[in-house]
């Protein structure tokens, strides 16, 4: 047993350099709070079935979301599953997908906070395998209901992306916006629309008060020179922002909030010189 647990450890050596380096490039103002048990209960819930939620795609009679079904039907194969058939094999795979997500968990704990879904997406391939080895008679049935349900979510996932819509916010823009105006992208929790409102035609510089520099993951590298502002210029009357966020979290000094634009998700909002 102990050989299984060494040949594990020993296959992530090579994972703990970039580690190491990760932690290092985000040691100052990375954006990742440290996680609670219930974010490590939904990465592991995401990884195993819910990672695309589609809210509108439901299993009829049951009014469920189809990703939450799925779930349900996993939990169902692993109860059907014969563990103790291969054990070490089984310990192996339980160790590689268990293993790294606890591992950073229990880092983000006490150290910096790595704890991210795309830092661990290798762990996805030992869950599948945990599912399909080892199977009973029985487990075919809710795995071939897991499969249909997981082409149903998939082919709706690259049939139907989730994109907001740019396009239909930036024609109101062009149509409202004033000589002297001056558009901004709200920067709030990491995320700004910064790219997308230059693609558009209405180039919108990030607003980040203060002195602290932007953590990398944002795409500093490959922003210009003015792509980011710490003050709106002297002498606007008019600031226009574009945010997906929460628009309690705006705070303009001086301006006050005029009116508010929603387009399924995204959002401009005008904002008039006190």
């Amino acid at each position: 047993m102990f050989k299984i647990f060494l040949i594990t450890a020993l296959g992530y050596v090579p994972w703990l350099y970039p580690l190491y380096n990760q932690t290092k490039m985000v040691g100052g103002g990375f954006w990742l709070g440290t996680p609670s048990t219930n974010d490590l209960k939904k990465l592991i819930y995401d990884y195993l079935a819910e990672g695309i939620k589609k809210e509108k795609l439901v299993l009829p009679i049951f009014n469920m979301p189809l990703y939450h079904a799925s779930l349900y039907v996993v939990l169902a194969v692993a109860v059907l599953r014969k563990w103790w058939k291969n054990i070490k094999r089984t310990v192996f795979f339980i160790l590689w997908f268990i293993g790294p997500i606890l591992l950073t968990w229990l880092i983000s704990q006490k150290f910096q906070s790595i704890f991210f879904n795309r830092y661990l997406l290798y762990t996805i391939p030992a869950a599948i395998l945990i599912l399909v080895s080892s199977r009973s008679k029985l487990s075919i049935i809710p795995l071939a209901i897991l499969a249909i349900f997981f082409g149903i979510i998939d082919y709706q996932y690259f049939t139907n992306p989730t994109k907001l819509p740019f396009r239909e916010m930036a024609s109101y823009v062009k149509e409202t916006q004033k000589e002297g105006d001056y558009i901004i992208n709200w920067y709030s929790n990491g995320t700004h629309h910064i790219w997308e409102t230059k693609y558009y035609g209405i180039p919108a510089p990030i607003f980040a008060p203060g002195e602290g520099a932007l953590p990398f993951f944002v795409g500093t590298a490959l922003m210009e020179e003015g792509d980011v502002i710490r003050e709106i210029p002297e002498g606007v009357q008019r600031v226009g922002v574009v945010t997906s966020g929460n628009t309690e979290e705006i705070e303009l000094l001086g301006y006050g909030q005029r009116e508010v634009k929603e387009f399924n998700g995204l959002k401009f909002v005008w904002y008039l010189k006190k």
